[in-house]
């Protein structure tokens, strides 16, 4: 089990992912999505505030490489930054959930 990371500059595209990782059954128990503030040099290497948009959702490692490749598929030209975490202990009820909730492989 794993949690992945998403982070985009657009919240329009980070909705769009999120409603494609629910329907295809892709993640579990839906996703938590936040804003956050992110400081970075421009091309004149002054530090600019920009908002960076967030998401979290729980699923199966073997499906991460899925996940990567419909997000290069469907936003070949801004694909999101995508990592995820493992998901080191968790309750044996919740996570046959997470298994039988997600797309079967």
């Amino acid at each position: 089990m794993i949690v992945i990371h998403i982070i985009t500059k657009r919240e329009e595209q980070l909705n769009q992912i999120a409603e494609w990782l629910i329907k295809e059954k892709l993640v579990h128990g839906g996703v938590d999505i936040d804003y956050q503030d992110t400081f970075v040099l421009n091309e004149k290497e002054e530090l600019v505030r920009t908002t960076t948009y967030k998401m979290q959702a729980r699923t199966k490692g073997l499906l991460f490489n899925l996940i990567e490749s419909g997000l290069r598929s469907n936003f070949h030209e801004d694909t999101p930054y995508l990592y995820s975490t493992p998901i080191v202990n968790m309750d044996r009820i919740q996570s046959k959930e997470l298994v039988e909730s997600t797309l079967k492989i």
